[in-house]
């Protein structure tokens, strides 16, 4: 004997609406936005569980890139070295460079492969080494930084100092250790 199907269950409007809720709530998306839009301000936040709390900010003490702590009791200078505009590539407008926001005209650049905030000194080199290109988190978690004229290379921190590093290699920034970690950005809230 042959049974009839059972007619399918879909769930009720009021069952769809309060799944739908519970999904928003969560802050679950099917709609991506890119925070890497020219004339977006944002802080770069440290995914590496050392440092969840740091941020990829200019010193003031010189012209380097390092990470370090900031929070809402942090001074107005700390914030203000944390945030960044985002700014179509210098040498490539399909990616992306950083100007520092309290220090205008000021570039995130690498030099001999250690990050350095300095003014555009309006060349081709420096152009290069201002560009950055946005990936996907290489940890999986948020968004990594490939450099445009090494693109083996990604904004790294390393001993608290930024780099761009490969996943392996001669320098000692280039430890394969935390590697994909360190090289995985939160793009955060901008802190100034």
């Amino acid at each position: 004997m042959r049974t009839q199907p059972t007619a399918a269950r879909h769930p009720s409007d009021a069952t769809d609406a309060a799944v739908q809720a519970n999904i928003a709530a969560v802050g679950y998306s099917t709609t991506t936005t890119n925070p890497f839009t020219p004339g977006a301000k944002l802080s770069l936040q440290a995914t590496t569980s050392c440092c969840t709390s740091h941020y990829l900010q200019h010193d003031t003490s010189d012209d380097k890139v390092v990470i370090a702590p900031v929070a809402s009791t942090s001074s107005a200078t700390d914030k203000g070295n944390a945030t960044w505009i985002v700014r179509a590539g210098l040498a490539n407008s399909n990616c992306v460079s950083f100007e520092a926001a309290n220090t205008p005209g000021s570039y995130l650049r690498h030099y001999a492969f250690q990050l350095h905030l300095q003014p555009n000194a309006g060349t081709s080199q420096f152009a290069a080494d201002a560009t950055f290109c946005s990936k996907p988190g290489n940890s999986g978690t948020g968004y990594s930084l490939q450099s445009f004229n090494y693109p083996a290379k990604y904004i790294r921190h390393y001993n608290f100092t930024g780099y761009i590093a490969s996943n392996g290699g001669t320098n000692a920034w280039d430890n394969p250790s935390s590697w994909a970690q360190d090289t995985s950005w939160l793009a955060a809230a901008p802190w100034s």
